[in-house]
């Protein structure tokens, strides 16, 4: 054997050892809440940890290293852990399961995924899937925590987890033909996959964002409200119902209808040309009020909403913490505009005051908390603790019209976190599981399980509130 040989086998026997050996147990991307459980004590501890409630395992770590019999049957009577047989004989075959399991393409796994969380429940079954990271590709910790609120969101992850959807992709009138949608719908397959383990490479979906709003090119730090208002944008474009634009009505609203006409017949105007199931979850109607300081005469329009941007007041005292109602009451309350008006009945510009009301309340509603001011002064951030509740937001208040039996109650799920100043910072996300109701901080690659008290911060920027009458099972049954 000549010197070069002597040298390069062994390397390569070292490097063949370590393609074909095991992924090792536990890795980063799995989820253990309690003790970990060596691999040779794993198949034999299963029905232990059924039964106790400081330990979950993952679906994806149980899939690896679980006899191929118990894997497939989970997979497809979705048995609870006691159920699972303890005989380890054929945990050889693991990996070649675990690759059989995902080989037929994001069709079948999507399917999987939507049948495996929608009759799960929070301790007896294997784990919660979808509590997968996001890898961290230069900056773009603004759009990992905005994506980890949106995968915790019911309605959309339903929508994109059912099977027909692309067949919805609006190819008419969309700039980017469903590119976006796809690119997404892809993504939200990574993260619910039950054999996911480790962190999901966002690159790809991160192209078609840049497509979308080139403004994203790159890997410079952004903002994450004005992010996330792209995506849902995009999105809609994508699935917008539309296939051709409409000819504009020219006519104005007959101001003789009263306001609850004038606001249908704007949302029927809306919806002429906007019109897609990412509408259905996100969008709302604001009523505006003007009302003219000398003759008292109101005005009032109608306009649709993606999200709510509530300005903070100033706190009673550096240590008290500001509630979220107050936010509300400040967003709401009439004010005296600098601009002048023409008052329809003294058919001339007068002073106004104007006064915002909720017309429309939507199944999602995102609340961002305006921390940050580039004007003057008062340039920075605000970093008063806003005191937002978990359960039970009631916005009765903020209703123009409250429609009898209408819930305007409200659950948090999802929280987009800002930390550091207006110049730099670091963002994560707090979300609360959409089938087992446990909270999670998504930190880039790193997701922890934390308690519920961890999830009020003085730097929660971007709420993600859903109505308890389309809340899940597992968020109304929390307290």
């Amino acid at each position: 054997m000549n010197p070069l040989s002597s040298f390069l086998f062994p390397k390569a026997f070292s490097l063949l050892k370590v393609l074909l050996r095991p992924p090792p147990f536990p890795s980063e991307g799995d989820i253990i809440m309690g003790p970990h459980v060596s691999k040779t004590q794993w198949c034999s501890t299963i029905p232990t940890l059924a039964t106790t409630n400081a330990s979950m395992v993952s679906l994806s770590t149980f899939t690896e290293w679980s006899p191929p019999a118990a894997v497939a049957a989970a997979l497809s009577k979705k048995i609870t852990l006691e159920e699972l047989p303890k005989d380890d004989k054929d945990k050889t075959a693991f990996s070649t399961l675990s690759i059989r399991s995902n080989s037929s393409g994001d069709r079948r796994s999507r399917s999987i995924s939507a049948k495996s969380r929608s009759n799960s429940s929070p301790r007896n079954n294997i784990g919660p899937i979808g509590v997968v990271g996001l890898r961290n590709i230069g900056n773009t910790c603004f759009m990992n925590s905005i994506l980890q609120c949106l995968s915790n969101t019911s309605p959309l992850l339903d929508y994109f987890t059912q099977e027909n959807y692309q067949g919805e992709i609006n190819k008419l009138t969309s700039t980017m033909r469903g590119s976006l949608a796809r690119a997404y719908g892809d993504l939200l397959d990574k993260l619910w996959r039950p054999s996911q383990r480790t962190p999901v490479d966002t690159t790809a979906f991160k192209d078609q964002i840049a497509r979308f709003a080139p403004r994203f090119i790159g890997y410079s730090q952004q903002d994450a409200q004005e992010f996330l208002r792209y995506l849902l944008q995009g999105l809609h474009e994508d699935l917008n119902r539309i296939p051709a634009k409409p000819n504009p009505i020219l006519t104005d609203i007959d101001p003789s209808l009263s306001d609850s006409a004038k606001a249908a017949e704007s949302w029927r105007r809306y919806l002429r040309y906007e019109n897609s199931p990412v509408l259905d979850i996100f969008v709302g109607q604001l009523k505006s009020t003007l009302k003219c300081s000398a003759c008292g005469h109101c005005s009032v329009t109608f306009d649709p909403f993606w999200d709510l941007s509530l300005p903070i007041p100033s706190p009673p005292s550096k240590h008290c913490p500001t509630p979220l109602t107050s936010c509300f009451d400040l967003f709401s309350r009439e004010e005296n505009l600098e601009e002048k008006f023409n008052c329809d009945k003294c058919k001339t510009k007068r002073n106004c005051s104007k006064r915002l009301a909720i017309q429309k309340f939507p199944k999602i509603l995102v609340i961002h908390l305006k921390r940050f001011s580039l004007e003057g002064r008062s340039r920075g951030k605000i970093n008063a603790l806003v005191d937002y509740p978990l359960y039970g937001l009631d916005l009765s208040r903020l209703a123009s019209n409250k429609l009898p039996g209408e819930n305007l109650v409200y659950n948090l799920y999802g929280v987009s976190i800002h930390s550091g100043s207006i110049c730099s910072g670091h963002y994560i996300a707090y979300c609360r599981h959409p089938y087992t109701g446990e909270w999670h901080c998504f930190n880039d690659s790193r997701v922890t399980a934390v308690p519920p008290t961890a999830i009020v911060s003085s730097d929660g920027y971007v709420l993600f509130y859903e109505q308890v009458s389309v809340a899940t099972k597992a968020s109304a049954t929390s307290t």
